[in-house]
């Protein structure tokens, strides 16, 4: 506890986890999958490493993949239902 306030750290991978989900919920209900360089760019995080991330959270059945030119990930789920 510092100033009053909790402070709470997380490993790369799970920020990196966070913000991808955050970003999949915002545009959820897009047509198009959200491909991984756009979530990557978006908030400065290494595409090596996302992919990693991404195929964990898929693996956990949160996020669905689609392969191809226009492929990328969305949640598996509604963001206003329960994982």
């Amino acid at each position: 506890k510092v100033n009053g306030v909790f402070e709470m750290f997380l490993s790369a991978k799970a920020e990196y986890a966070c913000l991808s989900l955050l970003e999949l919920a915002l545009r959820h209900g897009q047509p198009k999958p959200i491909p991984l360089t756009e979530v990557a760019a978006r908030h400065h995080l290494k595409p090596a490493f996302l992919v990693q991330v991404l195929l964990q959270l898929k693996e956990a059945g949160l996020v669905a993949s689609a392969r191809g030119a226009t492929g990328g990930y969305r949640l598996s789920k509604a963001p206003d239902e329960k994982a």
